[in-house]
C-alpha cells in the first residue's frame, strides 16, 4: 500500500508539533520502509492489516516520538525487543545517524524479513538482527545497551520480567503504552525483580490530532 500525500504531510506536521524536524531524506526513507512493511504484511505478518490501514503516522510517527524526549546523545546502542517488523527500531535508526541498533524478534520468518530489509534500506552497517527472545539471552549478550525499547510487546509486569535484566545502572527502558496503562506500569514497578528496584523516571504523553490518537512513552531506570 503506497502512502498518500496527506499521510506524508500529517507525519511531517505532527512531528513538527513535537519539535522534531526531519529532512526529506529521513522522511523519504521512513516512508520507503513503511511501504516495504505494507507490501510484506500478507505473506509475513510483519505488520497487521489493521496497522496497515492506520497509516504511517500511527506507527512510524509513534516510533520517532522517542527522539522528542530521549536519544539526544550523538552515539548510542539500542536494543529493540519484540521488534516485529522493526518498529520502533528501524525508524529511530533512520532518523538518528549515531544509533547502533539490535533488533530482536522471536519469529524466524519475521527476523529473516527484517534482516533483508535493513540491508535494502542501507542500514546493514548499523543494524543487526537476533532471532530470539530477550529472556532467553545471557546477561552478557544484553548488558551493553544504552537504550532498550519495547512497543506493543506484552503487559508491563510480564515485559519487565523479561527485559529488566538488560537494564544496567546507566541504561533505560523506553516503554510505549496507552495513557490508561500508566497505573499498570507504576504498579508493576512496585514489585521486586531479583532484588533490584526500578522506577518510572519520566513519561512523555502526546497526541496526533490528525488521526485522533494519543499515547505515552515512559522511561524506566534502575533505582539509584
Amino acid at each position: 500500500m503506497k502512502h498518500s500525500a496527506s499521510q506524508r504531510d500529517n507525519l511531517i506536521d505532527e512531528m513538527e508539533v513535537l519539535g522534531l524536524y526531519f529532512g526529506p531524506d529521513v522522511i523519504g526513507r521512513c516512508l520507503e520502509y513503511w511501504e516495504l512493511l505494507c507490501s510484506a504484511a500478507p505473506a509475513t505478518g510483519v505488520i497487521s492489516r489493521n496497522a496497515v490501514s492506520e497509516g504511517p503516522l500511527r506507527h512510524i510517527g509513534d516510533s520517532l516520538v522517542a527522539l522528542a524526549g530521549w536519544l539526544h546523545e550523538s552515539s548510542l546502542r539500542l536494543l529493540d525487543v519484540g521488534t516485529g517488523g522493526g518498529i520502533p527500531g528501524v525508524p529511530l535508526t533512520i532518523a538518528h545517524p549515531g544509533l547502533l541498533t539490535v533488533l530482536m524478534e522471536a519469529q524466524v520468518r519475521r527476523a529473516d524479513w527484517i534482516t533483508a530489509t535493513v540491508r535494502r534500506l542501507g542500514l546493514g552497517d548499523r543494524v543487526s538482527v537476533i532471532n530470539g527472545r530477550v529472556e532467553e539471552q545471557s546477561r552478557e549478550e544484553v548488558a551493553d545497551f544504552d537504550i532498550v525499547t519495547a512497543r506493543a510487546v506484552a503487559a508491563p509486569a510480564r515485559l519487565f520480567r523479561w527485559v529488566l535484566p538488560a537494564i544496567g545502572r546507566e541504561s533505560q527502558l523506553l516503554l510505549w503504552h496507552s495513557d490508561r496503562q500508566t497505573g499498570e506500569v507504576i504498579g508493576a514497578l512496585e514489585r521486586p525483580y531479583g532484588g533490584r528496584a526500578f522506577v518510572l523516571y519520566s513519561t512523555l504523553s502526546y497526541e496526533f490530532k490528525s488521526i485522533c490518537h494519543s499515547s505515552s512513552i515512559s522511561s524506566i531506570r534502575e533505582a539509584k
